[in-house]
């Protein structure tokens, strides 16, 4: 369920009461903290957020599945990628408080929100619609914050402390997360450790097992916060180390992901202004292979080290006026990334997959809020200058024969295209815009309507620019084909419309949110075009039947998509103990210039929940019905999926104040279903499972629980 609060803290005065009704809708969370939802004062400034009762997993990114128009793009059991509205990976903004975090690998098996264990989320929001351009650097495919719980200041001079003790257990794969916070704090300071770690083995469905699924992951932090009058600093340190753990959908598995993690926040009132700066940094050291936790491929054992760097700064001045509000600010952020690709039986085999390919974002930015009797509008624009860089790359692949190849020969063909690579001009500067518009009115005291426009552009990722040998290494999409990059992309250039009404009374809410984007320059891998240079060209063909099974070489290039659709949402209070909550959603991506659709969309699916509760009890039944999947990819060789249905039992009870307990069943008649965003089996030797199959979603699973706080 959705909790609705008013944020009042955007005025000083003239709060727009007939601008929104709160509606306060019941929550049933399965476990503490529990996670809410802030809608501000702007009808459009609307927060999505799941409760607790819709995390049962150690990841973070399968709580977006019960969030109005989310889905996640699953490669792994802690490698969820968030899709929002037919958007994913790059596209989607995601920040882990208030830091976006660089994937340490090309492959996207670290995502953003793995850095944030569901035991440690404070909260996990999707702004609806349109970003404001003050939510994020780069903001296409729309924003996602998840914030990791840190404890709160008190109100007396007199020392609190406090703690909790979070535990899940699941049957399935025999997985557990277990996490403890401790803090101290007063109304001025406030000190606190937080740590957590998860482990699973290999996953089962109704039929078999899914190989290379397990995980294992360590998190722990420290962080310090000081308050006095109008000042507010938080410094916060972290790790995140990530063992063996299996990406079936990916040609490697995890081995290692260490990570060190830092982030400052403060804020204060200056010249009848709120100044506010964040800054971070995150340094990550990744480790894959392909022989550790699945069977050797044919082609040989293969090891990937990779590291990613980055550091952001904001700053941003908030004024609030009569009865509107102003926000100015600046933001940059640099990521550089390596990557080497070695095996381990030749000493001498290394391909430099990426060498110190930099990516820097300096952005400024400019809000404008306003309200006039029942209307309010916002209006905002952002200029970013990305420049991009990359160093020179090699290729030794071995002398003499092994097996049927000619691995002299092969050196040579990578270094054709290595040199080709570092003849090319790779320091690349990209202008791009964004304005945003965003309008609602407010027709009677329950029934409001919403409007907005957008202009935004992201520029190309590193590993569409700079991939110069046909690899996998593609940000996550697998789909099985190797890719190129291309140094002659184009930022992508997307104009949306949002259009939306919301009906809320005392006992419920209904909001139906339509959208239609149409993005110029789009980047999706095409099929390789010849080069006119014959060497060239049949070394591309030569790596990439190689690299994929005999599959033709893809290559980044700018082509023209649309994509439409929109999400209904609703919640009914049908007596003190029973209620009713439930989303709509519908998504549909589309070339604009061919007869084709895009890759890895989301089908039509509605999610519904009877929740009930009554003193210590609450219960929580939730049907997933998700539509076939028809409209697919042809350049990807996408498969079509069947429709399906799953359900969902849960259930909690308050022994005190201060324990719950928790018990429930996933999947409860352990339904046999793929689903449509989960990728193809790469692991060789599964005989439930082919190479080339689509993964099959978990089975039935008890789930356990307990949360205790002092």
């Amino acid at each position: 369920m959705l909790i609705y609060k008013r944020n009042l803290l955007m005025y000083k005065r003239h709060l727009l009461a007939s601008a929104l009704v709160l509606t306060q809708l019941p929550v049933f969370a399965d476990a503490l903290p529990t996670v809410s939802v802030e809608e501000s004062i702007w009808p459009f400034a609307v927060h999505h957020t799941a409760t607790t009762a819709d995390i049962h997993a150690a990841d973070t990114a399968s709580a977006l599945q019960a969030l109005a128009g989310a889905a996640v793009n699953r490669n792994g059991g802690l490698t969820g990628i968030a899709q929002y509205r037919g958007s994913s990976g790059d596209r989607v903004n995601v920040t882990i408080d208030g830091a976006s975090i660089g994937s340490g690998g090309p492959n996207a098996m670290d995502t953003p929100l793995s850095y944030i264990p569901a035991s440690q989320l404070a909260s996990l929001a999707i702004v609806r619609g349109t970003a404001s351009v003050s939510e994020g650097q780069e903001t296409l495919g729309g924003h996602i914050a998840a914030t990791s719980y840190q404890g709160e200041f008190t109100d007396s001079a007199a020392a609190d402390l406090n703690g909790r003790i979070h535990t899940n257990w699941h049957s399935q794969n025999r997985g557990s997360s277990s996490s403890l916070q401790i803090i101290g704090a007063n109304q001025n300071y406030k000190a606190g450790f937080s740590g957590s770690y998860d482990h699973a083995e290999d996953s089962i469905f109704a039929g078999g097992n899914i190989d290379s699924t397990r995980y294992e992951r360590r998190r722990h932090d420290v962080f310090y916060g000081y308050r006095q009058q109008d000042t507010e600093v938080n410094i916060k340190l972290g790790q995140n180390n990530t063992g063996d753990s299996g990406t079936p959908a990916l040609p490697m598995d995890i081995t290692a992901i260490d990570s060190d993690l830092a982030s400052v926040d403060a804020s204060t009132q200056a010249f009848d202004m709120l100044l506010s700066w964040h800054s971070s940094y995150s340094d990550i050291d990744h480790t894959m292979d392909n022989f550790s936790l699945r069977p050797q491929p044919v082609m040989g054992p293969r090891q990937t080290n990779a590291t990613g760097r980055q550091v952001a700064h904001k700053l941003m001045a908030t004024r609030t006026l009569d009865n509107s509000l102003i926000r100015i600010g600046t933001d940059y952020s640099d990521t550089t990334h390596h990557a080497l690709l070695t095996n381990p039986d030749m000493a001498l085999f290394e391909i430099q997959n990426f060498n110190h390919a930099e990516r820097t974002i300096s952005g400024v930015f400019a809000e404008w809020q306003q309200s006039r009797g029942a209307l309010s509008w916002e209006l905002g624009a952002r200029f970013n200058r990305v420049e991009m860089a990359a160093g020179e790359v090699s290729a030794f692949l071995g002398a003499g024969v092994s097996g049927m190849m000619d691995m002299g020969m092969m050196t040579t063909m990578a270094n054709m295209l290595a040199m080709a690579f570092n003849n090319s001009k790779r320091h690349l500067t990209d202008h791009n815009r964004d304005l945003v518009l965003k309008m609602a009115y407010q027709l009677s005291d329950t029934l409001s309507v919403n409007a907005s426009l957008s202009h935004k552009q992201r520029a190309p990722s590193y590993q569409e620019r700079y991939l110069w040998l046909p690899l996998q290494a593609t940000g996550g999409l697998a789909d099985g084909y190797t890719y190129l990059g291309n140094l002659d992309l184009e930022s992508e250039t997307a104009r949306e419309l949002n259009l939306g009404l919301d009906y809320r009374t005392e006992d419920g809410y209904l909001s139906l949110q339509t959208f239609y984007r149409e993005v110029d320059d789009y980047i999706q891998g095409t099929l390789y075009q010849a080069s006119g240079n014959m060497m060239i060209d049949n070394a591309v063909a030569m790596f990439a039947a190689m690299m994929s099974s005999g599959n033709p070489a893809l290559q980044y290039n700018n082509i023209n998509a649309r994509l439409y659709g929109g999400e209904l949402t609703y919640g009914l209070q049908l007596n003190p103990h029973w209620s009713l909550s439930g989303s709509l959603n519908y998504i549909r991506g589309q070339r604009a210039d061919s007869d084709d659709d895009l890759y890895r969309i989301a089908p039509l699916n509605h999610r519904i929940a009877l929740n009930y509760q009554q003193d210590q009890w609450s219960v929580r039944l939730v049907s997933e019905m998700f539509d076939q999947q028809p409209h697919v990819s042809d350049y990807n060789r996408e498969a079509k999926t069947s429709g399906y249905g799953v359900l969902h039992l849960s259930a909690s009870y308050d022994l005190s104040d201060a324990l719950q307990l928790r018990a429930g069943i996933d999947n409860l008649a352990d339904k046999r279903y793929r689903d449509h965003l989960a990728g193809y089996n790469r692991v060789r030797g599964n005989e439930d499972i082919a190479v080339g199959e689509r993964l099959y979603g978990t089975g039935r699973s008890a789930i356990l629980g307990l949360t205790y706080h002092w």
